[in-house]
């Protein structure tokens, strides 16, 4: 057995007060957000090291693999990186490490969709028909962005409810032929039910109106311009030597296992560190980047009745120190092999972002106890988010 193995991988950078002079510090932005009702509660080196005591603990468990990073607005109280990205090479994750980041692409598209509206390019009420003349009528005429990335469409959850996957590779073309098999399972706008063929159109109706590929959109609108080097669409490409790779545990040990990429358009093709993340979590709030309606329009989410959905992100209550209401902003993503979560506690400033290579593996509950101890609350039982 190796040493890697041994040490289950783990390879750790905290940053304790880290300023805005490192390189790969997340960037000033100014949130636009109501004042908390009281001060955040700020990470001081206790709590950091009780997050990386409780991290450890799971890696040494074969619990997790991957990566963790929290902030507290600027400042990078916790990055971290556990397991390996590549059992066969015996290679470990590290903080430079991309992973598959699943459902949390849907973020990205609802903003790329958005930065289109402010250009008049699309239209959130129109009919997506208009984008999408070769989608059948029956679907598009009853479609439009609003209900798509608000998960009110109707239509089923994944392609494979419409025809089973293979092995082959599929393009934009393919996955359009298969939603046009679709059928409503609710009519249009009466209900909140989640789909991946949601985001799959609306990544059609962005290459629509740009006459780009998705990935191409993404790589000019928001890669290159936040200096997200180590992210990208994976789609049909191979993936960077960069990139973990996702296993899944079973009975002889632990298997690689990973989607075809090619099916996940708009709704789960993108890999990245959590450096990246980071960056672009903070972009979020940055004018040049994202107007104040807009991002007004993708966090105002719906009731729990709503799946606490808005555009591309849920937004719902969060239970702070003080035993105030705060604003959660979030999403994950699961796939075969990888997990994510990003998760903004808007009132306390505080990011929590975990990317994991290891199925099963559960996120939400990681999520959770690293934020209740990042802001020094009861690590025992659950408060519900």
């Amino acid at each position: 057995m190796s040493m890697y193995r041994f040490m289950i991988g783990v390879f750790v950078l905290l940053c304790t007060g880290c300023s805005q002079a490192q390189s790969d510090a997340a960037p000033a932005h100014a949130a636009a957000v109501s004042p908390p009702a009281s001060a955040p509660a700020k990470v001081d080196e206790t709590r950091q090291h009780d997050i990386h005591r409780y991290l450890q603990t799971l890696a040494a468990r074969d619990r997790f693999r991957g990566m963790v990073l929290v902030a507290q607005g600027d400042r990078i109280v916790h990055r971290a990186a556990y397991g390996l990205a590549d059992v066969d090479a015996d290679a470990p994750n590290t903080p430079e490490t991309a992973f598959l980041i699943g459902s949390l692409t849907k973020s990205f598209t609802a903003v790329t969709v958005m930065q289109l509206v402010e250009d008049g390019a699309l239209d959130l009420q129109a009919p997506i028909s208009r984008y999408l003349p070769n989608l059948d009528e029956r679907l598009g005429n009853r479609l439009t962005l609003h209900l798509l990335l608000r998960h009110r469409s109707g239509l089923p959850t994944h392609l494979e409810d419409i025809a089973p996957q293979g092995n082959e590779q599929v393009d934009s073309d393919d996955i359009l032929a298969l939603i046009n098999r679709a059928q409503f399972r609710f009519a249009p706008g009466t209900r909140h039910e989640y789909s991946n063929l949601n985001y799959h159109l609306a990544a059609l109706a962005i290459e629509s109106a740009t006459g780009q590929s998705f990935a191409e959109v993404l790589q000019e609108r928001t890669f290159t311009p936040l200096g997200m080097s180590r992210s990208g669409i994976q789609g049909t490409r191979p993936p960077p030597p960069y990139r973990a790779l996702g296993y899944r545990r079973t009975f002889m040990g632990w298997e690689n296992d990973e989607n075809n990429m090619s099916y996940t358009l708009g709704s789960g093709d993108i890999h990245a560190t959590a450096n990246d993340l980071l960056r672009w979590s903070r972009a979020l709030d940055d004018p040049a980047y994202l107007s104040t309606a807009s991002r007004n329009a993708i966090f105002d989410g719906g009731g729990e009745t709503d799946g606490w959905y808005g555009y591309g992100f849920r937004i719902q209550p969060y239970l702070r120190p003080d035993g105030s209401s705060g604003r959660l902003v979030r999403h994950g993503g699961s796939m075969d092999g990888f997990l994510s979560n990003l998760h903004r506690y808007l009132d306390d400033d505080l990011t929590v972002i975990v990317l994991g290579n290891q199925r099963p593996l559960d996120v939400r509950e990681i999520t959770q106890q690293i934020k209740t101890r990042a802001l020094g609350m009861p690590t025992d039982g659950d408060s519900g988010e």
